[in-house]
């Protein structure tokens, strides 16, 4: 299992979609960040937003995140973007059938869902990891098989939090990875982040006193 054990390295955060939230995360220390390109998403970043952002963000790494796209829209994103210095990770919080993961043929994480054909997908060569929601946790914290799995194939596992509240509950659990979306808790209005309340959060502290020396 891949884990991450140096100051907020642990954790993904998703739905940035200003400069300004960029500029905040990255400040705050988050390694890792994911972009919203899902359409129906409160948090989707116009594709010439994430261009712009891309040119000051200093990572080896971008995560993109999918749901029930075609194959076609998935492709045409990636080859837009084929160009940018950056290893491109994707994430899909879809069931889709097998065969539309394995045919686009790129690293990908998954969001598990009780009713998907998990057992397979967590197959897939080019998975790389799955995020575990909270709201399934009666569905998987007893998989034997997944747990298996994901030994075997040395998968990268996050416990997934739709907010900062049930992010926070997690956060003495410093041997595993964290996943956190940014919701309206941190919004003045819509789509407008309180930059100093995004700052002033508890879970940056929470996380940073149990980290390992």
């Amino acid at each position: 299992m891949i884990l991450y054990n140096s100051g907020m390295r642990n954790l993904l955060v998703h739905g940035c979609y200003d400069r300004a939230t960029l500029n905040t995360l990255t400040n705050l220390g988050i390694k890792r960040i994911a972009f919203d390109l899902r359409a129906t998403s409160p948090n989707l970043i116009p594709f010439k937003e994430l261009l712009s952002l891309l040119q000051q963000y200093n990572a080896e790494e971008i995560v993109l995140t999918f749901q029930n796209d075609k194959q076609n829209t998935v492709l045409s994103f990636l080859d837009l973007l084929k160009d940018e210095p950056f290893k491109i990770l994707l994430e899909f919080r879809d069931q889709k059938d097998i065969t539309y993961y394995h045919s686009l043929n790129v690293p990908f994480l998954w969001m598990f869902h009780p009713e998907a054909d998990w057992k397979n997908i967590m197959l897939l060569r080019k998975l790389k990891g799955v995020l575990l929601p909270l709201k399934w946790k009666e569905d998987y914290q007893e998989q034997g098989e997944l747990w298996d799995i994901i030994e075997q194939r040395n998968l990268e596992v996050f416990l997934h939090a739709e907010n900062f509240e049930d992010a926070q509950e997690l956060s003495h659990l410093n041997e595993i990875n964290l996943s956190l979306d940014l919701t309206a808790e941190i919004e003045t209005g819509y789509r407008r982040v309180d930059q100093e309340l995004l700052k002033k959060m508890e879970l940056w502290s929470k996380l940073n006193e149990n980290s390992p020396l």
